[in-house]
């Protein structure tokens, strides 16, 4: 069992408010203020568990500055408890790290930031033997590439560029209307269909690869999101 393994750092400390931007992208975190006389882990990322309330959780933790949101120096711990939502605001809590991951590193585009937390969480996965619930997405935009587990799907142009405006916002609900405007870059004119239609392609085309899992949530009344659960 990992769990009987020593911890390379204890981590105790209270739960703060950051600056929400995790939440924003789909990957809420918890910042933690630690105590005083806590030896400071060296920065990285790490795979944790974590302690709340007798309950234990697994994580990834972040420790360092933030280059790719930050342009000081500040330097914050902070985990990404899998598959967790509770409010934990001015909780205690103790972070157990375990292996460190990787360096931090400063991302150019905050969509490579959110496919190296997804590449992270399955890591972490992996580390602790945990079953892998959803189908990991990546994007990669340089090349116009979508692959789910490995395994490369095809898109047209626009089919690419509409998944790659809502994967770049996963919090951000969209209109039909704003999502055409702009992926073809002209007025609607009342040719919502082909928003509609491409959707429906884009659905089709990701099926096969992740039973049972939709990537795109239409918001009844209002549009489509990323769906990052």
């Amino acid at each position: 069992m990992k769990e009987n393994l020593k911890p390379m750092y204890i981590l105790t400390g209270t739960v703060v408010h950051g600056r929400g931007i995790g939440k924003h992208v789909g990957t809420p975190t918890a910042n933690l203020e630690i105590r005083n006389n806590t030896i400071f882990p060296e920065s990285g990322v790490y795979a944790a568990n974590v302690l709340i309330d007798r309950q234990r959780y697994y994580g990834i933790t972040h420790v360092g500055m933030r280059p790719t949101l930050d342009n000081d120096n500040t330097i914050s711990i902070e985990t990404h408890i899998l598959d967790f939502d509770r409010d934990i605001y001015r909780c205690t809590i103790t972070v157990n790290l375990y292996k460190k991951l990787r360096e931090v590193k400063k991302f150019n585009e905050l969509s490579l930031l959110l496919e190296q937390i997804r590449s992270d969480r399955l890591s972490v996965q992996e580390f602790w033997g945990l079953k892998q619930i959803n189908h990991t997405l990546c994007i990669d935009l340089k090349s116009h590439c979508v692959m789910i587990d490995q395994q490369e799907v095809y898109l047209s142009t626009n089919e690419f560029e509409v998944l790659y405006m809502l994967y770049s916002s996963p919090q951000t609900t969209f209109t039909k209307k704003e999502i055409y405007e702009k992926i073809w870059n002209e007025p609607t004119n009342n040719h919502l269909h082909a928003v509609e239609n491409t959707i429906f392609q884009i659905r089709k085309r990701l099926k096969p690869y992740c039973k049972g899992q939709e990537y795109i949530k239409t918001v009844i009344g209002y549009g489509y999101k990323f769906n990052s659960e």
